[in-house]
C-alpha cells in the first residue's frame, strides 16, 4: 500500500484445480472496509469472522476475533476512509464443487464462491508423476 494505490496479485481467482481429493487450500482474503473517523478511534472494537460452508452450505469453519483500529488523526472527519483487511483462510477440500467463503465485519457479511475442480484446467493435462520428482 503506498499513497493508497494497492496491488493485489492474483485477484480474482476462484477455481482451483486439484489433482487429489481430499486436499487443503489456502485463499488470501483482501476486503475493504469503508469507516467514518469515528469508527476509526482506537476505543472502539470491531468484530471480524472468516466462514467456510461446504458444497451443500454446511458450515464447516468458523474462526473470529477482535481488532482495533488506530490512525484516525490522519483521516478526514467529513469522509468514509478506506482500510484493505487481508487474511488468509485455510480450507479442507473433500469433492468438487463450490464452497462459500463469508468475511464478516461488524454484522456486515460479504460472500464469495470458491470452485474446486477435480481435473486439469481445461486444454491441459497433469505431468506424469515422475517428471515433477
Amino acid at each position: 500500500m503506498h499513497d493508497n494505490l494497492g496491488t493485489i496479485v492474483g485477484a480474482g481467482i476462484d477455481t482451483y484445480w486439484l489433482r487429489e481429493l481430499p486436499s487443503t487450500i489456502a485463499v488470501v482474503v483482501a476486503v475493504r472496509l469503508l469507516a467514518t473517523h469515528e469508527e476509526l478511534d482506537p476505543e472502539v472494537a470491531h468484530s471480524a469472522i472468516n466462514r467456510v460452508r461446504d458444497t451443500r452450505g454446511d458450515l464447516v469453519s468458523e474462526v473470529g476475533g477482535e481488532f482495533r483500529m488506530e490512525g484516525s488523526e490522519g483521516a478526514r472527519q467529513d469522509w468514509l476512509t478506506g482500510i484493505i483487511l487481508s487474511s488468509v483462510v485455510q480450507l479442507e477440500v473433500a469433492e468438487e464443487g463450490s464452497y462459500t467463503v463469508e468475511h464478516e465485519v461488524d454484522g456486515n457479511v460479504k460472500a464469495f464462491p470458491i470452485h474446486v475442480v477435480n481435473a486439469p484446467p481445461p486444454g491441459q493435462e497433469w505431468p506424469d508423476e515422475d517428471e515433477e520428482a
